[in-house]
């Protein structure tokens, strides 16, 4: 891997444990360079990076001699980076909770994007704390009043990546931000100098202290930091922030930048404006050499599990409704889909046709060419088979490196009508997202999380979620 130039990984931490190595050794398989900034630990969890980073220029660790906070913290790190000459950091916490795999996906819709706040929107575990899913709920809906409507999608999840001059000038000489109200306040005066937010699905995980999780969150402190800041910014909206904010917002309606996306639709900075990609110097044949290596790794993909999350859009409903599940694909049986929440069942897609399993028995849906067609392109689109994509649609795509996207345009007016376009993006060998659009408010949405290690489907397995 060469390390990037402009882009680091930047990774503030505070009395980590031993599980600040494995951490830091995790993000260095997936980017490099890293910059490990110590907040004054006391644990001496810093030792053995210190002796990784005294033979690899790739890593550096920067060490803070007091505890100041992750806002501090993470200031600090910009500072250092910036003296550097790297223009962004990706932030994320040292305590395994964020995935490394996400780190190629945000540093690509980064790198299309330099002017943007790239945003993680968290795709929660099961065991996630209920106090911490009800506490985040409260500080969107304040969020949402001191950005006057959507955009940043979740205010506490720090897996972001930062533009460092913008974030320098907008935090550098303000008094807060500094602990836990880092990641909220960055946000938000990001956005009131117009830096414009990307939201982009990432998961998240949960661990309890016997997994080694640490926490340092202090109940009473810290939430009285997020009140105090919360009301800061309040009264600073009402009485100068707002006319400018109002001029950035418009501004982003006006060039197109989306307030709320997943990676498809900001991979190469592409999604505000969809004819950047469909146009004659994107346009794809079956045979193009430049694809030609994905081609033939997704013809030896093994059997893939992954977790997914899907939100649906319609017209009548202000909000999109959102699925989440596990997504099985089988080179030779299809492609199926469990989904857990809103309800259990499992969707199968096949040479067959639809089948449908919940608890209550099995079916197939009434012939529909409208699905049918949807759900052919769909098994093509996973097998990465160009020929048979051609006879219905005409292929555009772009790659960044590993990243890369596609679009799909219907041949005829009725396919047109019937699916609309359909987007991919994806990392190397892997699917990471899929977009079927038939209108500006009626889409459906997939993301889909890094495939587990591979195992091929043992047969109860292949009986439960194929046929």
């Amino acid at each position: 891997m060469s390390p990037s130039t402009t882009h680091l990984v930047l990774l503030p931490t505070y009395n980590s444990g031993p599980r600040l190595r494995e951490v830091v050794a995790e993000v260095r398989r997936h980017w490099q360079p890293v910059l490990v900034v110590v907040d004054g630990s006391t644990d001496d969890s810093e030792l053995p990076l210190l002796e990784m980073a005294s033979g690899d220029s790739a890593l550096t660790v920067l060490v803070l001699p007091k505890n100041s906070g992750k806002g501090a913290a993470v200031l600090a790190g910009a500072v250092a980076a910036s003296k550097l000459g790297f223009t962004h950091a990706l932030v994320m916490d040292a305590d395994g909770q964020h995935s490394a795999a996400s780190i190629a996906e945000f540093m690509a819709i980064s790198v299309a994007r330099p002017d943007a706040l790239v945003l993680g929107r968290p795709i929660f575990p099961a065991n996630i704390p209920a106090e911490r899913l009800y506490g985040r709920k409260l500080s969107v809906g304040l969020v949402r009043l001191e950005m006057l409507g959507s955009g940043v999608a979740d205010p506490l999840f720090g897996f972001r990546v930062y533009p460092l001059q913008p974030l320098l000038a907008a935090l550098g000489s303000c008094g807060g931000g500094r602990r836990y109200d880092f990641d909220t306040e960055a946000a938000i005066r990001l956005c009131w100098a117009g830096v414009p937010p990307v939201n982009v699905s990432a998961p998240v995980r949960y661990f309890s202290r016997a997994e080694g999780g640490v926490s340092h969150f202090h109940y009473l402190r810290d939430n009285a930091t997020l009140v105090w800041m919360h009301t800061r910014l309040i009264v600073e909206l009402l009485f100068w922030r707002w006319p400018a904010l109002l001029r950035h917002r418009r501004r982003w309606r006006a060039t197109g930048v989306t307030l709320a996306v997943c990676l498809l639709s900001t991979t190469l900075g592409l999604a505000a404006e969809p004819d950047l990609l469909v146009n004659a110097e994107h346009r794809l044949t079956p045979a193009a050499p430049v694809w030609s290596d994905l081609i033939e790794a997704f013809a030896h993909n093994p059997d893939i599990v992954a977790d997914f999350a899907e939100r649906r859009f319609f017209p009548f409903k202000k909000e999109p409704v959102e699925l989440t599940g596990e997504v099985r694909v089988s080179a030779t049986r299809g492609l199926s889909l469990h989904y857990t929440v809103p309800e259990e069942r499992t969707v199968i897609l096949d040479a067959e046709g639809v089948l449908i399993r919940a608890p209550a028995g099995e079916k197939t849906p009434p012939a529909d060419p409208r699905a049918t067609a949807a759900n052919e392109a769909l098994l093509h689109i996973l097998r990465f088979d160009f020929p048979a994509l051609e006879k219905d649609f005409e292929l555009y795509g772009q790659r960044d490196g590993e990243a890369w996207r596609l679009a799909l345009i219907p041949r005829t007016d009725a396919l047109r009508r019937s699916i609309g376009r359909i987007t991919v993006g994806g990392v190397g060998a892997t699917i990471r997202q899929i977009e079927i659009r038939r209108s500006a408010k009626q889409a459906i949405e997939i993301t889909i999380q890094p495939p587990r290690p591979p195992v091929a489907f043992a047969a109860d397995e292949l009986k439960r979620f194929f046929r």
